[in-house]
């Protein structure tokens, strides 16, 4: 009698140890995963989010908009292109220089460079190039103004020009005719289109 109980004591402590040892063990949907699951499995043509992380914290491209051509470049390439300060061929000699060209923006829908003539004097002929994202258009007019213009910046794609002249019987120094233009990039025509006026016999 006393050993019945203690092999039934016994069986009954093994069946709690069995018990026991299953109730700890982890399910293996518990365990770490070292692979993603398939919620975590990116679609495909998608991202993992540490791509899309990455991804999102990389420098943006450039558009591919600008030019590469610094404004000293721009010049130096295309100043042959403008016509000659004098057209009746009177000062044969006559050498376009750009007056500033921090008014030149390789990035710009419409940007500006002003020339004058080399040792020139305030009434000597002025021309100004105009570019686009730094490619250069020609120019504000068919011929050089006297006098430099007063040029500003509207918008991003549209300048105002201010010329002087000289009104009959006025000297250079006292001119006081004024006409006030503007240029302004068109992205239908991908041309410039112009406004205002122009000094008498300019265009």
């Amino acid at each position: 009698m006393h050993r019945t109980r203690t092999l039934t004591a016994a069986a009954a402590l093994l069946v709690l140890s069995l018990g026991g040892l299953t109730g700890c063990n982890s399910s293996p949907a518990a365990q770490p995963k070292s692979h993603m699951t398939a919620s975590d499995t990116p679609a495909p043509g998608s991202q993992s989010p540490a791509a899309t992380t990455a991804a999102s914290s990389a420098t943006p491209e450039p558009s591919g908009s600008c030019a590469n051509t610094s404004a000293e470049q721009a010049v130096n390439e295309n100043i042959d292109k403008v016509g000659p300060a004098f057209p009746k061929g009177n000062v044969p000699d006559a050498e376009w220089v750009a007056i500033d060209t921090e008014t030149y923006d390789p990035c710009a829908d419409l940007s500006w460079v002003t020339l004058t003539i080399r040792g020139g004097t305030a009434s000597s002929p002025s021309q100004q190039m105009l570019f686009h994202d730094g490619e250069y258009l020609g120019t504000t007019t068919q011929e050089g103004i006297a006098f430099s213009p007063a040029t500003v910046r509207l918008s991003n794609s549209a300048i105002q020009v201010t010329y002087r002249w000289a009104k009959e019987g006025e000297s250079n120094a006292g001119a006081s005719g004024r006409a006030v233009s503007t240029y302004s990039w068109n992205p239908n025509t991908e041309s410039v289109d112009h406004a205002g006026e122009w000094p008498p016999g300019i265009g």
